[in-house]
């Protein structure tokens, strides 16, 4: 008997890797839909530092999740299940293969293996969050964490603000660790996954990111932040703690020089690029796809639907898709 759980294709890859590209030729050639997985492409008005796709990408595809929460909410894992699950089932129902595309670990990881903590933050919880990150910044909510889950902790790298917000949020309202949550089995999975993960030298996705960084600057990234302190965000908006927004928001309240705002960037940007590939390695059934540096989109995107584990995949679940030139 075939498998009947809804099917899923999954691309993801490091940060600059070029997913948004990939994905929407991908979407064209199974005549599907995107669903985003990315923790800060999700919230209005964070546009340039979150690196949203462009309006031309986003009017060839639909794009779900996507600018479609307000930066006042603190949105999570939990929602992102629900959300991002519901909206493929849906498209199932439309015979549309649901593609999901982001980097965000902690999201592909709560909507394709379960979850052990669905848990929504507290209203008091959230508020305690805040007033630590306020008062104290990453480095004291990062050793308040270690002293709760050590265990856990380890796995953590001391700048990786989402991950530290998670743990302090869940034990705030729940009071109990992330380590205790996952000590049991989630059960069986929901999807059947085609997980895709675009691999690239490492020399070349340094280059990318620092390209990035430089055109994130170039196109406004500085005043987009004036624009949203303006508006109302500060640093106890969660989106305004992702990187890029961190730095440069550090720099309008002169914590930080002008001219080592860029670099800090980078140099962040890149360590998170390295905490996702060690991830994308641990993750169960992974298929790499090797990019090379001259390798445009639709290069790519047919390369994937050549793979035998795409064509396998597809034809298993008897679906439909055209090369595209």
């Amino acid at each position: 008997m075939g498998d009947t759980r809804p099917p899923l294709i999954v691309l993801t890859g490091p940060t600059a890797c070029g997913k948004s590209e990939v994905g929407v030729r991908m979407a064209l050639s199974l005549g599907s839909e995107i669903i985003s997985a990315d923790s800060v492409q999700v919230y209005k008005d964070f546009n340039i530092g979150s690196a949203k796709p462009s309006s031309s990408l986003l009017a060839q595809v639909r794009h779900h999740l996507v600018g479609s929460v307000s930066p006042e909410e603190s949105y999570n894992v939990a929602r992102f299940k629900d959300e991002a699950g519901a909206i493929a089932r849906d498209l199932w129902t439309k015979k549309k293969v649901p593609l999901i595309v982001g980097g965000t670990g902690l999201y592909l990881k709560g909507l394709i293996e379960g979850l052990h903590c669905a848990v929504k933050v507290s209203d008091g919880a959230q508020q305690r969050l805040d007033k630590i990150y306020i008062d104290e910044g990453q480095g004291g909510a990062y050793g308040m964490a270690q002293k709760i889950d050590p265990g856990w902790m380890a796995k953590v790298h001391p700048n990786d603000t989402f991950r530290t917000m998670r743990l302090l949020g869940v034990y705030f309202t729940t009071g109990e660790t992330l380590t205790q949550m996952f000590s049991g089995p989630v059960g069986e999975p929901e999807w059947d996954t085609l997980f895709l993960v675009l691999d690239l030298p490492r020399k070349e996705l340094y280059r990318r990111i620092e390209k990035r960084v430089d055109t994130m600057i170039a196109q406004g990234l500085k005043e987009e932040v004036t624009t949203l302190k303006k508006m109302g965000y500060n640093n106890e908006t969660k989106a305004m703690r992702a990187l890029g927004y961190k730095e440069v928001y550090d720099e309008t309240e002169g914590k930080l020089r002008p001219d080592e705002t860029a670099g800090l960037i980078k140099k962040s940007t890149k360590a998170f690029a390295r905490r996702q590939l060690t991830w994308f390695r641990k993750a169960p059934g992974a298929v790499f796809v090797p990019v090379a540096p001259d390798d445009d989109a639709t290069t790519i995107a047919n390369a994937i639907f050549n793979l035998d584990e795409t064509r396998e995949f597809l034809h298993r679940r008897d679906i439909d898709f055209a090369l595209r030139r």
